[in-house]
């Protein structure tokens, strides 16, 4: 549990740079301050998580120091924010649903309240990202496509960190042509499951009970 929260509040931390890096971009003042309040409360959330974390070890390991890259590329100025957003948006649904699944599954200790209170406030930052994306993209239907563009960056990226992780160039090029003839049709097949309502099980092997 303790690594676990430690790289939930790492990834807070980062989530709170990246916005901030952005921040020097907008120009409008009342945006400026929703995003101010956004990465600080993301702040907020990595002190939290670090506490708790605290507590199930007696000495703090050396805090990681991930290597950052921008998403918000400056040099292209006011176009580069529905991408941004787009990309902030889809990651504050994902990390909803995992402090959302942490809070039902760790039982009753310190962390729940701070899963708890996290996932509210990324709820509330999942609205405000898409509305944010609404504003930039102007329209609906292109705010949505680039929530889908968004989605499809994630889970390419997500393949490669697997690849890297199996070590090996065949494995890499096996889970590129898997990805492409199945990634997609599964990221679709989820997403209906989860507009229908259906929870979420692994499937039972023949010596399970």
């Amino acid at each position: 549990m303790g690594s676990s929260l430690r790289f939930f509040s790492v990834m807070e931390a980062d989530s709170a740079w990246q916005l901030l890096y952005a921040l020097d971009a907008v120009d409008d003042p009342s945006t400026g301050a929703l995003v101010l309040q956004h990465a600080l409360e993301e702040v907020h959330h990595a002190c939290e998580f670090e506490r708790v974390a605290m507590a199930y070890r007696s000495a703090p390991p050396p805090r990681p120091l991930p290597r950052r890259r921008p998403i918000f590329e400056r040099e292209r100025g006011p176009e580069a924010w529905p991408e941004f957003f787009a990309h902030a948006h889809v990651g504050e649904k994902d990390v909803f649903q995992q402090f959302d699944a942490y809070t039902k599954g760790v039982g009753d200790c310190p962390a729940r309240s701070v899963f708890t209170e996290a996932k509210k406030d990324e709820r509330g930052h999942a609205g405000l990202t898409y509305k944010l994306l609404l504003t930039y993209s102007g329209t609906p239907d292109k705010a949505n496509a680039f929530v889908r563009r968004a989605r499809r960056d994630r889970a390419w990226e997500t393949w490669l960190r697997l690849s890297r992780r199996l070590g090996s160039i065949p494995a890499g090029l096996f889970l590129t042509v898997l990805y492409a003839l199945g990634g997609l049709g599964s990221v679709a097949a989820c997403r209906r499951r989860m507009r229908a309502g259906a929870g979420f099980s692994y499937p039972k092997r023949k010596n399970d009970p």
